[in-house]
């Protein structure tokens, strides 16, 4: 006969919002900084004004998310990795002007691939 298994949710509720989760999901995210600043476009700074603040422009941001679970809200930690510039989005996806970079999903493929 095969193993069975029963999660108990009100421990996996404890462990996702103990403190050295929320410590976890931070310090993935800011290893992933150097990843995300080596693979920004920089642009040439005798035609580009902007030069390097796009690659200058990624933070590490942390907080907690309320999400709904079984009709109960639940404090959830989160780290994020984003750029602030206000054209992000287009470097990103890329438009008829800008070409596509995909830092973002770039930089979430080299993480996983080193082991993140």
């Amino acid at each position: 006969m095969g193993s069975t298994y029963r999660g108990s949710y009100v421990g996996i509720r404890k462990i996702l919002t103990m403190p050295s989760v929320a410590v976890a999901v931070e310090v993935a995210a800011a290893t992933m900084l150097p990843i995300a600043e080596a693979l920004s476009p920089e642009g040439d700074p005798s035609t580009d004004r902007h030069a390097g603040l796009y690659r200058g422009s990624w933070v590490v941001v942390r907080g907690t998310k309320s999400v709904r679970y079984r009709g109960r809200p639940t404090k959830r930690p989160y780290g994020r990795l984003l750029n602030t510039t206000a054209y992000a989005r287009q470097v990103e996806y890329g438009t008829g002007r800008v070409p596509r970079y995909a830092v973002a999903r770039r930089t979430m493929d080299a993480a996983v691939s080193r082991g993140g």
